[in-house]
């Protein structure tokens, strides 16, 4: 008998839940107890990279499971777009592992020994890393973030934005990543980290907005608080990361859980569009 998508719901928020634990617990522990905690838990094929990966292909599974469920009910397009970015998802997956490299310790070859940073056998380690992690979160912020919060804050009232209906997306998804947002390295003299804080707080600002506005329930707005806690807490530890790597392990993996809770959604609600189609 197949799981309902309720059920599958409520466990990835139990499963979000406790990895909420998780990583505060390595902040308090390293920051208090055991420096070097945190270094071990974001270390290549440490704790956070290893469940990054893991949700990376649960979200590919997922699109290909999608896919040879709905084939007969999916538009082409849609079925192609969903295998798409299950595609692009298994390839990040792979990337993150060097392509099996770390499991079976194989020798990378000439170009990447000379040219990828690592010196390990993928491509995103070819790119600078400022450019790289800034792409990456300009993408993020822009598209998980803050255009879902304008709509659902203030574009929603106005018809010349009701195509941006796909982006009324569930608010607990959209403080997924403000929570992974909330691990950095603040008050750092870097450009790049201090415009990644004024989006963090500008984005926390707008969602405060969005709660003044809409009525929410008072799960979202515990789920906010606990950011808001997250974000000073962090802040006041900021001193416990470094600049390599440390906090955007931790960041990527739950940057990646609040995706697949968005593909989840997306395909669920396309499902429920071709229900109400078939009704009438």
């Amino acid at each position: 008998m197949p799981i309902s998508s309720d059920v599958m719901r409520h466990v990835l928020y139990g499963i979000i839940a406790v990895l909420y634990v998780i990583a505060m617990a390595t902040v308090f522990i390293t920051a208090y107890s055991d420096a070097a905690l945190l270094r071990m838990m974001t270390q290549e094929n440490g704790f956070f990279e290893s469940v990054s990966v893991v949700v990376l292909l649960s979200i590919a599974f997922y699109g290909f499971m999608t896919v040879y469920r709905d084939c007969k009910r999916f538009s082409k397009t849609v079925l192609s777009a969903v295998v798409l970015f299950s595609l692009l998802v298994f390839i990040a997956a792979m990337e993150e592992i060097s392509w099996g490299q770390h499991l079976l310790e194989f020798q990378s070859g000439d170009f990447f020994v000379q040219n990828n940073r690592q010196h390990e056998t993928n491509l995103h380690n070819l790119m600078d890393a400022n450019l790289f992690s800034s792409t990456i979160y300009t993408a993020v912020y822009t598209l998980l973030v803050f255009i879902p919060l304008l709509y659902k804050a203030v574009l929603h009232r106005y018809a010349v934005f009701e195509k941006f209906y796909w982006f009324d997306v569930n608010p607990h998804s959209i403080l997924v990543v403000l929570f992974a947002s909330s691990f950095q390295i603040y008050f750092y003299d870097d450009v790049g980290v201090i415009v990644d804080m004024i989006a963090l707080l500008s984005a926390l600002v707008l969602f405060g907005y969005y709660l003044y506005v809409q009525s929410a329930s008072r799960y979202v707005k515990l789920h906010y608080f606990t950011v808001l806690s997250t974000t000073g807490i962090a802040m006041l530890h900021h001193d416990i990361f470094d600049f390599f790597n440390m906090q955007y392990e931790i960041r990527e993996m739950f940057v990646m859980l609040a995706v697949l809770l968005l593909f989840r959604e997306a395909i669920q609600r396309y499902r429920s569009s071709l229900s109400q189609d078939n009704v009438y």
